[in-house]
């Protein structure tokens, strides 16, 4: 076995050294860009759902929220149960919410949204809103009868439902909201765009405000607690070590409220993997003429290599070899591009898109992975040329024109 891998190793090395090197620079420059490519596709994906997860955590739901128990609609003393939260050393911050459905009214426009009610100074230790106002300011705890709208709620600033907004809301401009049939007027303080469409449809009043028009002031209550914790802390953990402070209320961590992201982001992978498909095709179309094109040319080399006892598995196994060098270059020349310039590149100038500023994220795993495929592609497509014409005819191979 030993000397039939020397022989064939000798075989791929003298076809490779003494073929066309125009044609093998070619044949691996197309696969270092088919594995970029497969790569990429994982990359920006892992990137967009990297960027997804912080709009959720940073401008959402922080990175655990405690819901009322079933069948109650509030929590009740909800300061009692923050402080008691914020005794725990991983934990930032929390922030009592008071949450609705709204119609905003400006002018002759109508829409429907959802409205917090915060308390500003504790909302700005768990989200970023605050760092998200674009016009205007955030909410201050004296504030009464101000509101902070998101884009996609004013309408304006590049928000992506613009037909279904308010039309252009100011900061200035009065609007009119409408909760439980009470209809009060509110004075615009600020506009928000955090890029995510979901957090950019609501809108925040100060917490007293909600409860006025719920008509539950003064009762301490609160249908949601976002809570921050430090980077790195396990949510689930976080989950566990709330349930030992004997907290009976429904704790949910963020991926949870993730659906829609998730959504997405299974979409995103259909696409991924297509192209990867259609990548591993083209990988497979190229290996196989250059193989059957080299082969074609050798006919009668290989016909006297037969002659002179060299076995069929041997010739075709310097042509698979042959292949696996130029993906093998390939899947190096690729990684290196992907590891050294194009990721680090990113990360220095993030790139723009809807959701905000974005990196590539390489990982290691799915690159081996992409690197599997493609050399299971090489292989077949050298196998199928190399073993066809390795079984013809001895005299057929070194007469045939």
């Amino acid at each position: 076995m030993l000397e039939k891998a020397k022989v064939s190793f000798f075989l791929a090395g003298r076809s490779i050294t003494r073929g066309n090197k125009g044609i093998t620079i070619f044949t691996i420059f197309v696969l270092t860009l088919i594995f970029v490519q497969l790569v990429l596709f994982s990359s920006m994906l892992a990137g967009v759902t990297l960027k997804f997860n912080e709009l959720m955590v940073d401008y959402q739901t922080g990175n655990v929220v405690i819901e009322p128990e079933e069948e109650q609609r509030y929590i009740e003393d909800a300061s009692a149960l923050q402080k008691k939260i914020e005794s725990l050393p991983r934990v930032i911050g929390t922030t009592a919410r008071l949450k609705t459905s709204g119609n905003f009214r400006y002018k002759e426009k109508e829409m429907g949204g959802t409205v917090y009610g915060i308390d500003p100074a504790d909302e700005s230790f768990v989200t970023a809103i605050e760092d998200a106002i674009i016009s205007g300011e955030f909410l201050s705890r004296p504030d009464r009868g101000e509101i902070i709208l998101g884009r996609e709620v004013s309408g304006g600033f590049g928000a992506l439902m613009e037909s279904r907004s308010l039309g252009g809301v100011e900061v200035g401009d009065t609007v009119e909201l409408t909760i439980s049939g009470k209809t009060r007027e509110f004075r615009v303080k600020g506009i928000y765009t955090t890029r995510y469409f979901m957090a950019d449809a609501s809108a925040y009043i100060n917490r007293a405000d909600l409860e006025e028009m719920l008509g539950v002031e003064g009762q301490d209550l609160a249908q949601e607690i976002a809570v921050r914790t430090t980077a790195g802390t396990d949510e689930y953990e976080t989950r566990m070590a709330f349930l030992s402070l004997g907290i009976r209320e429904n704790i949910r961590t963020w991926h949870e409220f993730a659906g829609i992201l998730r959504l997405i982001e299974n979409t995103l992978g259909l696409i991924r993997n297509i192209m990867n498909a259609i990548g591993l095709l083209i990988a497979f179309v190229i290996i196989f003429v250059v193989i059957y094109v080299n082969i074609v040319n050798k006919k009668r080399q290989i016909g006297v290599q037969k002659a002179i006892g060299i076995e069929q598995n041997v010739i075709v196994a310097s042509f698979v070899l042959q292949a696996m060098l130029y993906a093998g270059t390939g899947v190096v020349l690729g990684y290196c591009f992907m590891r050294f310039g194009l990721a680090p590149y990113t990360v220095a100038h993030p790139v723009d898109i809807p959701l905000g500023a974005m990196s590539l994220k390489l990982d290691d795993a799915e690159a081996i992975n992409r690197a599997v495929l493609l050399f299971l592609a090489s292989i077949v497509g050298s196998v199928i040329p190399a073993y066809k014409l390795a079984q013809k005819d001895l005299l057929e191979l070194i007469w045939d024109k």
